[in-house]
């Protein structure tokens, strides 16, 4: 288990979120979910950077305005990530707050082998790249699919080519039912007929043209452009094909999975996370849907995965609570005697007692012996719900708003059917 501690950075004033091998980031909007996500990819490219300043917008999709914007309050911003004793603890200067960059220092880094230091780092933005005729091509230090999928169709298509010339091979533990299949298409074609009954693609790219392109064999036998058949397969494909070709030990992170799905296929979204996690992926999904974690407790249930592989952190507005601050007094007559009154509760016959006690303007007290307890409203912050499954997919915790608007709703039309 990794453990996520993050301070004075937008929402939060100080939290803790832990990371699983499959984790889950859940609750209202504007919670703290994708700040968590947002954390992740600024610490990602820190070490890319190698202590250079890190620029906030463009790079992994950031849009996140000038350092202002990033600030929980005014002081700088501390990134702890942890594994036991092992940390990559990051302080982050926000200088004057209108730069368009932050700058780290690396306070401590005994945390060499965690999944943010390697070359491969996968990443899918909730704004992907809907139906197009064709794709640009590029060049990669990697084999990916882009932060928006935008490189989807080459990916698959260079990846047929090393699939038969074996220089690249699927996990087996990733393939659907054991595909035996030889070509990476043809393994994706798997888990997305099992995802959208039966849809299958294919890929081209054009040397001429300098541009891939995917063509769509739906559910009726019939070839088409992406154009012709709605946003789910754009935005279902870059999930596959990342989760076939990453690395194993890699952090995984999606935003929104279910996106122009029918719930019945985010159901399996779900379950094939589950199962990509299983077979060593550190995946991190942020989400609003039921039917994922549905999904991903179908999954527990049916052994693909170990229920302590799993952690759903829910995040909702949190409580204010009252803050105390002691205010002591120093020697000098700064405030007039009259104006303070010391109350003193003893515990009284029946119940407690409070006395009153007035000071006159002699020195009859030690200023070091009085403390002034000023109580105000306090700070407001997400709290994280860590919640954990059993072997049957039974969740050990619900809390309130937890995708519980279903039964709130039929519980509302029942009392209005009723009169």
């Amino acid at each position: 288990m990794i453990n996520l501690h993050i301070q004075n950075f937008k929402c939060f004033k100080k939290t803790e979120v832990p990371i699983n091998q499959l984790t889950v980031l859940a609750g209202g909007n504007g919670n703290g979910k994708s700040s968590v996500i947002q954390v992740l990819l600024l610490l990602r490219r820190t070490l890319e950077k190698k202590l250079e300043n890190v620029e906030l917008n463009g790079i992994y999709c950031l849009n996140l305005g000038n350092s202002a914007n990033l600030l929980y309050a005014e002081s700088d911003i501390y990134i702890d990530l942890i594994e036991g004793e092992k940390h990559l603890k990051v302080k982050y200067d926000t200088h004057i707050g209108n730069e368009l960059f932050i700058t780290p220092t690396i306070l401590e880094d005994t945390y060499k082998e965690n999944p943010l230091h390697y070359k491969e780092f996968y990443y899918l933005n909730a704004e992907r790249i809907g139906p197009r005729i064709s794709q640009p091509l590029n060049a990669f230090i990697f084999p990916n699919t882009g932060f928006q999928g935008e490189y989807t169709a080459q990916i698959i298509k260079e990846l047929d080519q090393k699939s038969t010339m074996s220089v690249f091979k699927v996990d087996e533990k990733r393939t659907f039912n054991d595909d035996q299949s030889l070509y990476f298409y043809k393994k994706v074609n798997a888990w997305l007929a099992y995802i959208l009954e039966g849809t299958t693609i294919e890929a081209h790219i054009d040397e001429k043209t300098y541009t891939a392109r995917i063509e769509v064999t739906n559910t009726f036998g019939k070839a088409t452009f992406p154009t012709n058949t709605g946003f789910g397969i754009s935005y279902v494909l870059p999930i596959i094909v990342t989760c076939l070709l990453a690395e194993k030990d890699r952090f995984v992170i999606i935003e929104n999975p279910e996106a122009h799905l029918h719930p019945a296929a985010q159901s399996k979204i779900g379950r094939f996370l589950a199962k990509m996690a299983n077979a060593g992926l550190r995946i991190v999904v942020e989400t609003h849907s039921d039917h994922i974690i549905n999904g991903i407790q179908l999954a527990v249930a049916k052994k693909e995965i170990e229920s302590s592989s799993i952690t759903i952190n829910y995040f909702d507005k949190g409580k204010q609570q009252p803050e105390v601050h002691s205010i002591s007094m120093n020697d000098k007559k700064e405030i007039e005697s009259s104006h303070i009154t010391i109350n003193h509760f003893d515990k009284g016959e029946q119940q407690p007692e409070v006395h009153p006690i007035s000071m006159n303007d002699k020195k009859e007290i030690e200023s070091s012996h009085i403390t002034i307890n000023h109580f105000d409203k306090g700070e407001l912050q997400p709290e994280v719900h860590s919640i954990s499954m059993n072997e049957k997919g039974e969740l050990d915790k619900w809390p309130k708003g937890f995708f519980d608007q279903t039964q709130i709703d039929f519980a509302e039309l029942i009392k209005l059917r009723r009169k």
